[in-house]
Formats: structure tokens, sequence, C-alpha cells
């Protein structure tokens, strides 16, 4: 079980403002401390309640870039972005409470200013956008139980390194009809 999940922002006011207003995840914590040595500066450490008691968390990295124990032009926010991934590799799929609540979640986001794709997989159903610094973030549920058949599969698809010849899941893309501020937050796919 995971008690939290933390990914350092470029900016952090907009960061805030995705996942208390787009997300609805709840500030509950703050830690500011000195950086641990030998990086110079300091930092914030947000914590954000999901919703069920499970924390997310951002890094608020301030004074190590003027200190030199972070170069600015060579770290980038954005858990794929910054790594040097496509932006679909890393991301954080959360767990809302079925049909209807994944509904509300796509309208909140799409009444919100986001672009947001829709992905029925074979056995959650999605919806996707991304945050301020590019990290594509996902709520989803479970649409059936995982059984003996999916496991049987999964053993079989683990040795199996043959190219894989299905196509990718089709997305329906949902576009906000109000303009926001940071057209990249908007950018789903």
């Amino acid at each position: 079980m995971i008690h939290h999940s933390a990914i350092a922002v470029k900016d952090i006011e907009k960061a805030h403002k995705f996942y208390t207003e787009a997300m609805g995840f709840k500030l509950v914590s703050v830690v500011k401390r000195l950086a641990p040595a030998p990086t110079v500066g300091w930092t914030k450490h947000l914590f954000y309640d999901q919703g069920d008691g499970t924390l997310f968390a951002l890094w608020d990295l301030r004074g190590l870039e003027e200190s030199g124990s972070l170069d600015p032009d060579n770290w980038r926010g954005g858990f794929s972005k910054g790594a040097g991934l496509p932006y679909w590799v890393n991301h954080f799929a959360f767990q809302c409470d079925g049909p209807e609540d994944i509904e509300r979640k796509k309208k909140h986001w799409l009444e919100y200013g986001l672009n947001v794709a829709e992905i029925r997989h074979d056995f959650i159903h999605s919806i996707y956008t991304r945050d301020p610094d590019g990290t594509l973030v996902e709520w989803t549920y479970y649409t059936r139980a995982l059984n003996e058949h999916d496991l049987e599969d999964a053993e079989r698809l683990l040795v199996d390194n043959s190219p894989a010849t299905i196509p990718d899941y089709e997305a329906t893309v949902h576009r906000a009809s109000v303009a926001i501020v940071d057209e990249a937050v908007s950018a789903a796919y």
C-alpha cells in the first residue's frame, strides 16, 4: 500500500491550484525545511489528501537554483517529460467510485477548462488530462474483477517478447468549451 507519491513541480502556485481545484485534493500538511546536505537551499513539501486518506505530495524547491545545487536549464517538471519520456509513460492513476463518479469528474475537468481523454480498457474505465507540468493524471475505476484468466494471460505475456500486433486503445477526446490560462495543461492527448 502506498502512503504517498511525490513529484517536483516548476510552478508551485499553478500546481497547487490544479491539484486542489481540478483534482479536488485537500491540502493537509506542509513541511518546510532546509534541503538535505550537501544541497544548498530549502524546500516545501506539500501534502494533499486524495479523498481516502492516501496522500499525494508536491515538492517546491526553493533556493536550489540560486545556490547552484540545481541547474534551472537542466531540470524539467513533469513525471515523464522531465525524464525525457513521452508524456503518457509515467503517470498517476487515482481511483474513483464508479461510472457516476467518473462522469462527475469528467464534467468538472471540462468545466475547469481541461481537455479530457476517455478510454475503456479491458478491466478499467479511465479519463485523463495533464497537470501544469505536463504530468498525465488519470481517474479510473474497475469495470470487472480480475480473475484467473487475467493471471494466465499475464504469465503468458510476461515471457512473450514478440512485437505487439494489437493497436493501442482508442481514446475519445472531450474538448473543453472554455479557454484556460495555460494551454499546455489542456492538452490531454
